[in-house]
């Protein structure tokens, strides 16, 4: 894998923390893991701060910092528990809200360059069913029980908050296709361990301290070892690529914003058959969320779907390279005159041996001209008029009303009007009032042969 190198030193801190989990070591080797990655994701930002853009390194910086802050806050942490084997609110609680609210302030600062309110939406859906998940399911009832202090009480509420920001964040990179999708994916992973961890932690300190233990370290070691690699990669969240990720969704979007939309009913339901205290305002509240949010979504998507048939629809119409109505628009323009009944005129206009021009000065010099003479001849006619590219150097005029009277002598005027040295020829044919739209163009098109015929750079008419 290209660039895969730089995957192997946060795999490792990453193996090491499930390593020591797993064999049961001691204090150190448990601090050590949880720090190592940490030390690591800082110097990953450190290491790639010359690299960024200069606009960007600012919040790069105070990404690393916080990133910092929440190293020592670990190191802290198990300083703490080596002294006196429990789980306190103590100085590293401080370090761990000062680090995140530094890296959530760094990101935000990053986010907020590549705005995309459809990526906004979609996150602001999984985010919302997240919320009603962590809410109904740990946060309210670990506020419930007896005991609970006031610090501890604002933890359990403010670590999952910022995690849920955070993993917004990532999310909006990710479902944005603004920026490299493997650091996208890192960090939008590396925060959903941080939501797991500290959610987990909260829930078991106060619903079950009995089952505390080192194995609580891993999501956190998990993530910072995934946001280490994300640095490491490329040049990180920053990396803007152009263009949206593509046409339609994919197959993990549709279960990303899908699966994120059904997690308030999935908690009702679960509460309900578990015979759980079902927790009516906080998934009441998250399902009218949701539900704002999806048809918010879905009113975007039409909005930008009737705009796309908009444009297919101006472009099925239009000549892309003069700008002039098609011949399929200008042959219903025919058929809609004839329906109505009233006078109706027809010219045809060729520019003379344009095939010449186009062999000796090139296609530029050719395309240049056909925009030339488009622009002249519309801003000559009455604005009833139609003229449309008819096929290659070949330009259709179609009068009604007012206009037929004087049909030949307004097409006299198009043909002077074309731009020097070029030339070009027409045939004129008024409608009987009973022929078709085919036998109208075909008098028209042997009025233009008889002109050319005649020495072209002249009108004729049948």
């Amino acid at each position: 894998m290209r660039g895969g190198w730089r995957l192997v030193l946060p795999a490792l801190t990453g193996l090491g923390a499930l390593a020591v989990v797993l064999t049961g070591a001691g204090p150190v080797p448990q601090a050590v893991a949880a720090v190592a990655p940490g030390v690591l994701a800082v110097a990953a930002v450190a290491a790639g701060l010359p690299r960024r853009p200069p606009a960007h390194r600012p919040p790069w910086f105070l990404h690393g910092l916080g990133l910092a802050c929440i190293t020592v806050g670990y190191a802290l942490f198990h300083a703490e528990l080596r002294g006196d084997g429990a789980v306190a609110a103590g100085t590293s609680n401080v370090f761990f809200v000062l680090g995140n609210v530094l890296v959530l302030t760094a990101l935000a600062s990053l986010s907020w360059r590549r705005f995309d309110s459809g990526a906004l939406l979609d996150t602001a859906i999984a985010a919302t069913g997240a919320a009603v998940a962590v809410g109904a399911l740990v946060v309210r009832p670990a506020l419930a029980q007896t005991g609970v202090s006031g610090t501890g009480a604002v933890l359990v509420v403010l670590y999952p908050l910022i995690d849920l920001l955070l993993l917004g964040l990532a999310l909006h990179w990710l479902l944005s296709g603004r920026s490299a999708r493997a650091p996208s994916v890192l960090a939008a992973a590396a925060y959903a361990c941080l939501l797991c961890g500290d959610v987990v932690t909260g829930a078991v300190a106060v619903l079950a301290p009995g089952l505390a233990g080192p194995w609580q370290l891993l999501p956190f070691a998990w993530c910072l070892s995934l946001l280490a690699a994300a640095a490491l990669t490329s040049t990180g969240l920053a990396a803007a690529t152009p263009g949206d990720a593509g046409i339609g969704w994919p197959l993990w979007r549709w279960l990303l914003v899908g699966g994120a939309a059904c997690l308030a009913p999935a908690v009702l339901l679960g509460q309900g058959l578990a015979g759980l205290p079902v927790d009516w305002a906080v998934v009441g509240a998250g399902s009218l969320l949701l539900s704002a949010l999806t048809l918010a979504r879905v009113r975007q998507l039409v909005r930008r779907v009737e705009e796309q048939a908009r444009q297919l629809a101006e472009v099925a119409r239009t000549d892309a390279l003069t700008g002039l109505p098609n011949r399929r628009t200008w042959d219903a323009g025919l058929q809609r005159a004839l329906a109505d009944g009233g006078p109706v005129a027809v010219a045809l206009l060729d520019l003379d041996h344009f095939k010449r021009l186009n062999d000796t000065a090139g296609h530029a010099a050719g395309d240049r001209v056909l925009r030339g003479a488009a622009s002249a001849w519309r801003d000559l006619l009455p604005p009833a008029a139609m003229i449309a590219r008819y096929g290659g150097e070949e330009f259709a005029v179609l009068l009604t009303g007012a206009a037929v009277p004087d049909a030949l002598d307004l097409v006299e005027d198009l043909r002077r009007a074309t731009p020097a040295p070029q030339t070009a020829s027409a045939g004129v044919a008024l409608w009987d009032g009973a022929e078709g739209a085919a036998e109208l163009v075909a008098r028209a098109d042997a009025a233009l042969y008889a002109a050319k015929r005649g020495g072209r750079d002249r009108v004729a008419a049948r």
